[in-house]
């Protein structure tokens, strides 16, 4: 007799059979709890058997988009029938659920047998291959389809797919992290590849663009924790570092600040750390990719920190970043959010020693950043009322893709580059001097504030927002502002 099946069969990754028995016990009880918790939502049971995980469930279509996204999977199938363990009646099974499978196709039979011989495993594949000859074509070396048929005591199980899991380790069983999430691609990605590896992740943020940018990063690390956290509830705490970085734009020169912010930011997530139990800081910073991330600076931003600092992008080039950052579901979040990093149009230094930071620093108010880490908020991302108020849609009532008709334009880069070019009529107000003298501007117009990679004008108009003023800042940038003004007058 043959059955529809509502049986998958997950396979764990290979190196969690590779562990004792003792922590191959402990990691499979991880991963039976986080795909509990993944499929809540569905009907289901859950068994083990010869190392693989059994699932069952009517809602099969559901669970196959769900399971994917659980770390320690490494392969699932669904069954597609299940046939008495008997030669005739696996061949039969065969014949009717795969023909048309592989009608104009090449195909393959493997048979896996579990426990006491009942009948030849070659014999089952070579007369449910001849089942299927006709209809398809036999390749046994590199087969279209392969039909599976794995044989157990009481039942065979027949099916043909072998999807994909995300591989890695069950989240949980590495303790937890801390990943300090920008905004950008490579934090978002360097979280995903540390959960990969079995670390439970808290996100910290050290907001510099207000409640915008907050609701931005806010919407990635949702993301992050809805669909690839199971079994586990990450917490975004957001600290305030508006401040902090005024101290800094006011007592150390520009070339300094990218790589001093960076150290703030670690001490900042270091006492968050101690707040959440993370054993470790996380980034997404990648060697070279931009000047502050240089073997140099990065030893000089290390010093700050006294907890490991993981890099897992370390090696990555941008375009590796962007391809995971499509494939894990970010990319179309990230891609909105400006580098609001970029404090300055002025380069960063490219090398730095420890000790001369170490002596700017002391410049710097440390009571500053202490209430900006005491003031902290602690946030759930699932939760849906747990969030920055006020915002509209992620970002969207600070920016414009159009200059509008009758705006105030303010070009916020250095006036070497405001020079070579500039929006026309746009009045030059450099991003380092803008935010000490707008509030004497006049209040009753619209001002639309560009630079060169879009981050300081959207700083500025956040604030000036709350200021009173009607300002906004043009995304993407100079480059892209190049091309509207093309279109405008091609």
């Amino acid at each position: 007799m043959t059955a529809e099946s509502d049986l998958i069969i997950l396979r764990q990754a290979p190196e969690i059979h590779l562990k004792a028995p003792g922590t191959r016990r402990h990691f499979t009880r991880i991963l039976q709890r986080n795909l509990r918790r993944a499929l809540e939502d569905i009907p289901h049971r859950l068994a083990t058997a010869q190392g693989r995980l059994l699932l069952r469930t009517t809602e099969r279509e559901r669970a196959l988009e769900i399971l994917p996204r659980v770390f320690g999977v490494s392969t699932f199938s669904p069954v597609v029938a299940e046939v008495e363990p008997e030669l005739e009646a696996i061949v039969d099974g065969v014949r009717r659920h795969f023909t048309e499978v592989v009608r104009g196709r090449t195909y393959a039979v493997r048979c896996k047998r579990q426990g006491t011989k009942r009948v030849s495993a070659t014999r089952i594949e070579r007369e449910a291959g001849a089942a299927l000859n006709g209809p398809g074509k036999v390749n046994l070396d590199a087969p279209d389809v392969t039909v599976r048929i794995d044989l157990q005591e009481d039942r065979a199980w027949l099916f043909s797919e072998r999807r994909r899991g995300a591989g890695g380790l069950p989240l949980g069983v590495q303790g937890r992290t801390l990943v300090l999430l920008s905004g950008g691609f490579d934090s978002a990605v360097a979280a995903w590849y540390l959960m990969r590896r079995g670390a439970a992740t808290d996100f910290v943020f050290c907001n510099l663009g207000g409640p915008t940018h907050e609701a931005m990063v806010a919407a990635i690390a949702r993301r992050l924790a809805g669909d690839w956290a199971h079994g586990t509830r990450p917490r975004l705490y957001v600290v305030d570092f508006e401040a902090v970085v005024e101290d800094l734009r006011a007592s150390l020169p520009g070339d300094m600040w990218q790589i001093v912010l960076k150290r703030l930011m670690y001490r900042a997530a270091e006492a968050v750390a101690a707040r959440s139990g993370a054993e470790a800081l996380v980034t997404g910073e990648a060697l070279s990719q931009v000047s502050s991330q240089t073997l140099s600076n990065l030893q000089t931003i290390d010093a700050a920190a006294t907890l490991p600092v993981l890099r897992p992008l370390i090696g990555f080039d941008k375009q590796e970043i962007t391809d995971r950052a499509r494939a894990i579901g970010t990319f179309e979040l990230c891609e909105r959010v400006p580098e609001f990093c970029a404090l300055t149009e002025q380069p960063p230094l490219v090398e730095s020693r420890t000790s001369r930071i170490e002596r700017a620093e002391g410049a710097l108010d440390p009571a500053i950043l202490q209430q900006a880490i005491d003031s902290l908020c602690e946030r759930d991302p699932l939760a849906a009322d747990d969030g920055p108020d006020g915002v509209a849609g992620e970002g969207e009532g600070i920016f414009v893709d159009r200059i509008p008709e009758g705006a105030t334009v303010i070009d916020c880069q250095p006036p070497e580059a405001y020079r070579r070019w500039h929006w026309p009529g746009a009045e030059n107000h450099p991003a380092d001097t803008l935010l000490q003298t707008f509030a004497d501007w006049p209040s009753d117009r619209e001002y639309v504030l560009y630079c060169q990679r879009g981050s300081n004008s959207a700083v500025i108009a956040e604030r000036m927002q709350r200021a009173g003023f009607r300002a906004r800042a043009f995304r993407g940038g100079v480059d892209r502002l190049k091309k509207q003004g093309r279109i405008s007058t091609g």
